[in-house]
């Protein structure tokens, strides 16, 4: 292996294409560039104009640090789209300095180019108040180090990749859809799904700051919606990574991310907005840099529905001094109100339904995050499988056979949970069924993480049983606990709750996963939050679905006594148990438990059963249950004169594969018929659900070929709603 820098140099040049050591050598000669940026002179062009690989590295090293040289070779490579070699380089690097032969003997012990913390990027801050180059060169250092590499669903030791390389471009609008998610996210997104594109302006991540043609108003806040795990942290992720490395919004001169889970840990303490940005970069203080008004500022609060804080708008007292200590909801509302730091840029990332927490008054421009279209959903595979192309046509095969999986790819996490679950049952050629609805998707992705752990920890093969019984039931009583109270984060005191030991939970990170970085100075505390509310909402439902089937335990029913009489005589009545779930999500006036309901029904399956084995006591459900539990349903669906949740309760009749009032329904559209009888309460329901989980976009929909009552215009308003026009 090479042993000093000049080697290593020479070596990563000789691997690159010819026209790609042009471009390198083009980067080393940029006098507006990040060289100059680093306080640095470019090579002159005369010097690299006929320098081949030698001479190049003969050039750098003559004119810079051996520690410049890594530097800017890491920073040209990556810009060059040659990530694999810079990361190499890296690499080799750091194991000449863990051997003690590599090039820190020629350095005089410089300091090492990776570095993970703050801190070290800004060891001594700039001494000037009023130039804040150098603290700009290593805040852009810093963020490139953090967000270069990315775990993808599980922040798992060597699974990181670069964020490049599986990034794929989000659909992105202007103004949003403009409507209040009241039901549950997953409705909106099935909804949504239906929609032909309208008159909407699509929009690129780097450019939410930009203004569209003919609007001449300045954008300083940016509020920016979607639903849970759509890709609103990524998106900050990518924006931040191009400013980083120089690829867009160099007009900004600091970005400084503050996720909202972080600022939580904050709320009891006063601090100055200086030293709360201090905080998380240190060395703010000491730069000076926000006693100069020329510096363009940008301020990223990510994820606004997992806040913690009043944001009292109306009653917080004002603050316009970046040094004065006060709380942090105060100095928020301040920010955010243009009191304090008034030309600096704000953006926000919030679940639509927490979004109206911010005064319309304080935002211009709003956009929201769509998730993936119909191609870009094939192009995650596509990348996510680059080095198989056989296993990318497999999966997106399959996806496409199930309705409701190719809706839920809109999702981007949804995408990695089906890529990780389909990779493993695809590859090995299993016999057993390949996942065709959520509940069976989600067991499979829940017992495969679990395998991974016991190979992972104990070097366990699959024929030995891989539950940990108490634990799984401890983080899935987390799960149904956080879930009533409608928490997706929370803390180390919410896992003592639960008897959850933090290293413990460490170890099933596919499950519940760790949040907080590291090089976070606020607090010991760390954040904890499943990967996807889906999860949480999975887990939740084997929590309820256990603690009935195993010990007697109706933990959905009304009242306490009902508990004690299921437990005193040991009587156990799936219809009732079922019952009990389907009446309580339809109490729910936000459809926040009609996720967890399909889950729940669809974990009486025996199929799904069959994967939970050594978590289940018994398997002793009667197919007579599940039939007695579709009637019911349909019941329901008779009694609820709301479009809405009849939708979901199809859903549930999927998870338990009955399909006989669709298949009504369709065979009535097949014949030409639908019009001749007068279609029952469930029968219109069916037809919604029908029109609504078509493949088919709903551009016009005309309303004359379905009904002319009023009773079937009423009934047919979701299908409306997601139509362009309607004749």
């Amino acid at each position: 292996m090479a042993s000093s820098v000049p080697e290593l140099l020479l070596a990563t040049l000789n691997q690159l294409a010819d026209d790609d050591l042009k471009r390198f050598k083009w980067y080393l000669k940029q006098h507006d560039g990040f060289i100059s940026q680093m306080g640095l002179s470019p090579i002159s062009k005369s010097q690299l104009e006929k320098a081949d690989r030698e001479d190049t590295v003969d050039k750098m090293t003559e004119t810079y640090s051996y520690v410049d040289t890594l530097k800017i070779s890491l920073e040209i490579l990556r810009g060059i789209n040659q990530n694999n070699l810079a990361q190499k380089l890296k690499s080799d690097y750091k194991i000449g300095q863990q051997s003690g032969t590599g090039p820190d003997q020629h350095m005089h012990q410089a300091p090492a180019v990776v570095k993970t913390d703050y801190e070290k990027h800004v060891e001594k801050p700039p001494s000037s108040t009023t130039d804040g180059s150098a603290y700009h060169w290593k805040l852009k250092s810093y963020l490139k180090d953090t967000y270069t590499n990315v775990f993808e669903g599980i922040p798992e030791a060597g699974n990181s990749v670069d964020l490049n390389e599986i990034y794929t471009e989000l659909y992105i609008t202007e103004g949003g859809s403009g409507e209040v998610i009241t039901g549950h996210e997953v409705r909106h997104i099935e909804t949504a799904s239906r929609r032909p594109a309208r008159s909407e302006i699509s929009i690129k991540c780097n450019d939410i700051f930009k203004t569209s043609t003919g609007r001449g108003k300045h954008i300083r806040t940016v509020l920016t919606k979607g639903v849970a795990g759509i890709g609103k942290t990524v998106s900050v992720q990518k924006f931040i990574l191009d400013w980083a490395r120089g690829n867009a919004n160099q007009d900004i001169h600091f970005i400084f991310p503050l996720p909202f889970p972080e600022l939580n840990l904050m709320k009891k303490e006063e601090h100055s907005f200086v030293g709360i940005v201090d905080h998380f970069f240190v060395g703010v203080k000491k730069s000076g840099i926000f006693k100069n008004n020329n510096f363009k500022f940008l301020f990223i609060f990510d994820g606004l529905d997992e806040c913690r804080l009043p944001l009292d708008f109306e009653n917080n007292k004002s603050c316009r001094d970046v040094t004065k200590s006060t709380s942090v909801d105060v100095l928020l509302t301040n920010l955010i109100h243009r009191k304090l730091l008034p030309s600096a840029l704000l953006w926000i990332t919030s679940r639509s339904a927490a979004a109206n927490q911010i005064p319309p008054e304080c935002v211009d421009q709003v956009t929201e995050v769509r998730g993936f279209n119909d191609p870009q959903k094939e192009e995650y595979f596509r990348k996510r499988f680059s080095d198989d192309e056989d296993m990318a046509c497999k999966i997106i095969t399959h996806i496409k056979t199930s309705r409701s999986l190719h809706i839920m790819c809109h999702i981007p996490v949804f995408c990695w949970i089906s890529a990780t679950v389909l990779e493993d049952l695809l590859s090995e050629k299993k016999t057993g069924e390949i996942p065709k609805n959520l509940t069976e998707m989600y067991s499979q992705f829940f017992v495969f993480q679990s395998r991974q752990k016991n190979r992972k920890y104990h070097g366990q093969a699959k024929t030995v049983s891989h539950w940990n019984k108490e634990m799984i039931m401890k983080i899935c009583k987390l799960a149904f606990q956080q879930l009533q109270n409608g928490n997706l984060i929370f803390y180390k005191s919410d896992l003592k709750e639960c008897g959850i030991d933090v290293t413990e939970a460490s170890v099933y990170s596919g499950v519940c996963t760790q949040i907080f970085r590291q090089e976070t100075r606020i607090s010991k505390e760390k954040v904890y939050c499943f990967v996807h509310v889906s999860i949480q909402e999975f887990l939740a439902a084997v929590y309820v679905f256990l603690s009935f089937n195993n010990r007697n335990r109706n933990l959905l029913s009304k009242t306490l006594s009902t508990r004690r009489l299921l437990t005193q005589f040991r009587t156990k009545s799936t219809i009732e148990f079922h019952k009990h779930a389907v009446d309580k999500a339809l109490q729910s006036k936000n459809g926040h438990l009609d996720l967890f309901l399909r889950f729940l029904l669809g974990l009486s399956l025996e199929s799904n059963q069959i994967l939970l084995r050594g978590l289940l006591n018994e398997r002793t459900r009667r197919s007579e249950d599940n039939e007695e539990t579709v009637k019911y349903i349909k019941e329901k669906i008779r009694e609820n004169p709301s479009p809405e949740r009849c939708i979901n309760l199809f859903h549930c009749l999927n998870e338990l594969n009955d399909h006989s009032l669709v298949e009504e329904i369709q065979s009535f559209l097949r014949s030409g018929s639908l019009s001749k009888p007068n279609l029952s309460p469930a029968q219109w329901s069916a037809l919604v659900f029908v029109l609504l989980t078509s493949e088919k976009k709903l551009d016009v929909f005309d309303l004359k070929k379905y009904s002319r009552s009023e009773e079937g215009l009423l009934r047919l308003l979701p299908v409306v709603k997601a139509s362009r026009a309607a004749l």
